[in-house]
């Protein structure tokens, strides 16, 4: 656990050094003002539903793919990863310390988005506290998303996870046969908008983060880094 609190206080320096920080908060802003300027000739409860499916596409699944798809390739593009793996670092806790800096923050971020939003449409307390379990299952399972692929194609894993998230998690949820492997759908039908068992789908998600995970661990420990496949 030290050395899992020793990567995150390094992913926490990072994280506000870098550029990504900055897209992440415009990333905020856009369901925020998509709140501000929507149609009011629709009910409270329409409004507020296109915000929390804006908000599920588009923050919730991009901030966790930003910051955590690039974790394993960038120790190999800056050389990093001699000065770890020269100690006694067990290589999944690169995955863990960055783990538990973004997942909270990407959860509040979202979660404060819908507050917010909520605050400018209004209506029952009952849809904003299913969408922010909605975003919260969401934020989780495209981090362990962002982690899988990341670890399995470390030179170029922005354009795979990025790919996915602007083809695949907008297809798949309209594809019966293929569905339950979208987070996105799942994230929907916890927040109520979509599906009607939010129970099965928080468990799908469970389960899908399990899996990326586990291809996240299994990689990072048999990758060779600086070699022509790391």
């Amino acid at each position: 656990m030290t050395l899992t609190l020793a990567l995150a206080r390094l992913a926490w320096k990072r994280l506000w050094r870098g550029k990504m920080v900055w897209i992440s908060g415009l990333l905020v802003l856009v369901p925020l003002s998509i709140a501000a300027i929507a149609p009011r000739d629709r009910s409270p409860e329409r409004r507020f539903e296109l915000i929390v499916e804006l908000t599920l596409r588009s923050l919730v699944l991009l901030v966790p793919v930003l910051h955590l798809a690039p974790v394993v390739g960038e120790e190999s593009e800056r050389k990093t990863y001699t000065y770890l793996w020269s100690r006694p670092v067990p290589r999944p806790t690169l995955l863990w310390g960055n783990l538990l800096v973004i997942l909270p923050l990407a959860a509040v971020a979202a979660a404060a988005t819908l507050a917010a939003a909520f605050a400018l449409i209004g209506g029952e307390v009952e849809w904003l506290a299913r969408a922010q379990a909605g975003a919260a299952a969401g934020v989780a399972g495209a981090s362990a998303f962002a982690l899988g692929v990341g670890a399995l194609f470390p030179r170029h894993p922005l354009v795979v996870t990025l790919a996915w998230v602007f083809l695949g998690e907008q297809i798949l949820p309209e594809i019966p046969s293929v569905q339950n492997l979208s987070i996105v759908r799942h994230a929907t039908t916890i927040a109520g908008h979509g599906g009607d068992d939010p129970a099965g789908a928080a468990l799908a998600v469970a389960i899908l983060s399990a899996i990326w995970l586990a291809v996240a661990v299994w990689r990072i420990k048999r990758m060779e880094f600086g070699s022509a496949e790391g």
